[in-house]
């Protein structure tokens, strides 16, 4: 027999049957076994598993930053809810004269007539400000019973730190967000299959009263980074670079949300890649420790990570709640953590 087994043994006949149980020492831990997360060229960030419906990681996540066109999601999730994709709207002097996103951007103009689907992708495709301030006044006839509407529906979604002051996210004082209320917006965008379609547009055409324009996604990782399927990117002199995705992975899918960055594109596809690493064997197996007498020192970024992969049911060993199957798993988890420290398997 080998000296684990007999040790496993042991231990699990207790001194009831004459064995003096033996303490293993947790060993000291040199490097942890798992890979923190990237240093990230952004203000705040946060990675969110959608089948556990929890975060993995984060950063700064409830600081307050201006989010640029991640505003229109709320936008368009109002529009789903308050209007039909075929109604008609035409484009009052106040959209005409909403300020467009980048030069050379197609706008929309008083007196055409547009449906609220193409403004609809108008605003998810291409970031249209006007296109969002149309819809806006079709859904409640003018800006500001939107824009109450929206810091209401923000509110519902537990958007704490939130407050919206218009339906584009262009620089407004007071317009502002975080990583954590974006990711709860996100995660209420992901209900809607219109929006979820509209996003993953990569490009476009119009033809409004016979002028025809083309749409280019402000997405550029649309067709490029596998699985991802939006949701809406954002950039402000105020805000940086912004972008809240959606990607569907193998095992999981991810929420990610980066804002005040330099390069969005790049630290989402490091954030993803990181989070496609997150809730494997090893977090299940940490997971396992918690609310046992085990004492183990896990950095303060695992800790999410953990209580997303959740503990195993039941008590510490020898407690009123413990069983002989949480007991077992207690002296295995014992046993095979000098393994799992030291970088096996």
């Amino acid at each position: 027999m080998s000296f684990l087994a007999a040790l496993a043994l042991a231990t699990a006949l207790g001194p009831s049957n004459g064995l003096r149980p033996i303490q293993v020492p947790t060993p000291p831990m040199v490097c942890f076994p798992i890979e923190a997360p990237p240093t990230v060229d952004a203000t705040s960030w946060m990675v969110w598993s959608v089948e556990e419906d929890a975060e993995l990681g984060s950063f700064n996540p409830d600081t307050q930053r201006a989010p640029a066109s991640i505003t229109k999601l709320m936008t368009a999730i109002l529009v789903a809810e308050r209007a039909a994709l075929t109604n008609t709207v035409v484009i009052s002097a106040t959209a005409d004269a909403t300020p467009i996103g980048f030069v050379g951007q197609p706008d929309v103009r008083q007196g055409e007539v547009w449906t609220v689907r193409d403004l609809m992708v108008n605003i998810l495709v291409q970031s249209g400000n006007d296109a969002a301030v149309a819809l806006a006044e079709h859904v409640s006839g003018n800006l500001p019973a939107f824009i109450a509407l929206m810091n209401e529906r923000a509110a519902a979604l537990g958007m704490t730190r939130t407050v919206f002051v218009n339906p584009h996210g262009l620089d407004t004082a007071g317009h502002l967000s975080t990583a954590r209320d974006l990711i709860y917006l996100g995660r209420a965008g992901l209900a809607y299959p219109e929006i979820l379609r509209l996003s993953r547009i990569k490009a476009t055409s119009f033809d409004p009263g016979g002028r025809p324009m083309e749409l280019t996604a402000t997405n550029r990782d649309l067709g490029i980074f596998p699985g991802l399927y939006g949701l809406k990117t954002g950039d402000t002199l105020a805000a940086g670079q912004t972008f809240l995705s959606y990607t569907v992975g193998q095992d999981d899918s991810y929420l990610v949300v980066v804002l005040g960055s330099r390069n969005r594109r790049q630290m989402t596809r490091e954030l993803i890649a990181w989070g496609q690493t997150a809730l494997g064997p090893r977090d299940r197996f940490f997971a396992a420790a918690s609310g046992t007498d085990l004492t183990i020192d896990l950095p303060e970024w695992y800790l999410p990570r953990i209580a997303a992969a959740g503990p195993l049911d039941g008590g510490n060993p020898g407690s009123a709640t413990s069983t002989p199957l949480t007991d077992s798993l207690d002296t295995a988890f014992r046993l095979l953590l000098p393994v799992v420290l030291g970088g096996g398997a």
